[in-house]
């Protein structure tokens, strides 16, 4: 058969075995079988190479020959490059399945490995969740099924702009945590996406000023607080009495456990703690007290296996927040849980505390070559500390009828004079006989503008 024949829907019509090289395209043939089928095959030597390439490229009239010729032509010009076409396909398939949400899904393997930055270190479950939360929050939404190659500086840009709308601080962690997964997905760590380029890489441009807060609540506040809490159920009472005896952060509060104490010591592990350093507070009586628990948990949900929810304890706050603003008779500026380590931190020099023994007790890490050659613990340091500031706090329990209801530890010496206790705020105060009358008597005195 002459092989070199024009290839024609008529010739092509009466093939009824062999085949025909088409003169036009290199490599495409149209073979025909005993059955009377057609099919576009495709035969050519790649570049450079040994390797033959064999293709079944479909079958006539269902493919016409233009579209055989234009197949065929694509697959000369990557052949006649020396590339495979089948390793280009297959590449090409990869690609399409790398959206946001299959990178962002190998971005947290990595995290919990710590490959997730240049840092190269294991992340807490608290860093984690925040990640997962910000994902869900902020970039699930919008970006998800979008093919990371496809996402561009102002999409991510758009995103921060708009969160900044509502929240200027959510506003600058999206922010970050978007250079650190795109920054991921562009690096050697990130190999399985290989972004060729960082697209969230100047965002950090569109920081949003952050206040610093200094927040911290006054020995008066410290009453109202204390009066406040002592209308919370017990767990809630003992938990939010530990924010302010410990100067520990809610997550180390809310998270503990019971195999955490060791005597009168309770231990916050490494991997619960900010700096990575395990955190050793000593406890005083009333302290112990409320570390005391039957489970697993210090803190047990009612109803999983866990411990209580965070939301749980916001709820516990705005409550005590409102009842502290019913004392008042004025609206209370809102505080946060972690504004309890500034208040501790901001009485140790009126309770003649040195400043190496205050920075012990919140953890805070040493500075420079103090990091690396004072391993000294400071715990008998600590230890003074926390309990005088246990007694400061009983003393003001004591000064506004509510130590008994607290838990506190029976009074011992009397109050000494200039304490918060003789202060004319205090004289004339009847004593706490029942929680829930407190409450009733309280509650006509709060107006709307507290909250």
């Amino acid at each position: 058969m002459n092989k070199r024949t024009l290839l024609t829907p008529a010739f092509i019509d009466v093939l009824e075995s062999g085949y025909i090289n088409d003169p036009q395209v290199p490599g495409l043939s149209i073979h025909a079988n005993r059955h009377g089928r057609r099919m576009w095959k495709y035969r050519r030597r790649i570049a450079s190479s040994r390797d033959v390439l064999k293709l079944t490229l479909g079958l006539y009239p269902a493919l016409t020959i233009a579209d055989a010729r234009a197949c065929a032509s694509k697959l000369n010009d990557q052949v006649e490059a020396g590339l495979d076409p089948r390793v280009v396909a297959r590449a090409e398939e990869d690609r399409l399945r790398l959206t946001v949400a299959f990178a962002h899904e190998r971005y947290m393997a990595a995290v919990r490995e710590g490959r997730g930055s240049s840092a190269k270190k294991i992340n807490k479950p608290r860093t984690i969740a925040d990640k997962l939360a910000i994902y869900r929050r902020d970039i699930e939404p919008q970006l998800a099924d979008t093919l990371i190659f496809e996402v561009t500086e102002k999409d991510l840009a758009n995103l921060v702009l708009a969160k900044g709308k509502d929240s200027k601080v959510r506003a600058n962690r999206l922010a970050s945590e978007l250079k650190v997964f795109f920054g991921w997905a562009a690096s050697l760590r990130g190999t399985e996406i290989n972004l060729p380029t960082n697209p969230a890489a100047r965002l950090a441009d569109l920081k949003f000023p952050e206040t610093p807060r200094d927040r911290r609540l006054s020995l008066e506040e410290i009453g109202w607080y204390l009066r406040s809490v002592a209308i919370e159920p017990s767990h809630y009472q003992r938990g939010m009495l530990l924010w302010l005896l410990t100067a520990a952060r809610i997550s180390e509060v809310i998270f503990a456990r019971r195999d955490e104490i060791e005597k009168d010591v309770w231990v916050v592990p490494p991997d619960r703690v900010k700096n990575r350093k395990a955190h050793r507070i000593p406890l005083g009586p009333w302290g112990r007290s409320l570390m005391t628990s039957h489970s697993e948990w210090l803190f047990p949900s009612p109803r999983t296996d866990g411990p209580l929810a965070p939301r749980g304890w916001y709820k516990a706050r705005d409550r005590v927040l409102q009842r502290m603003a019913e004392f008042a008779g004025r609206p209370i500026p809102r505080w946060t849980p972690h504004d309890m380590r500034r208040t501790a931190r901001s009485n140790t020099r009126r309770l003649n505390t040195d400043f190496e023994t205050a920075e012990a007790m919140l953890n805070h890490a040493k500075c420079g070559l103090e990091r690396i050659y004072d391993g000294y613990a400071m715990e008998d340091e600590k230890r003074r500390w926390f309990q005088i500031w246990e007694d400061e706090i009983i003393r003001i329990a004591r000064a506004e009828m509510v130590a008994d209801a607290l838990g506190c530890p029976p009074a011992g010496d009397p109050l000494p004079q200039g304490s918060i206790a003789s202060s004319p705020r205090c004289t004339g105060l009847q004593p706490l006989l029942d929680i829930a009358e407190l409450e009733a008597r309280a509650a006509p005195k709060f107006t709307g503008a507290a909250r």
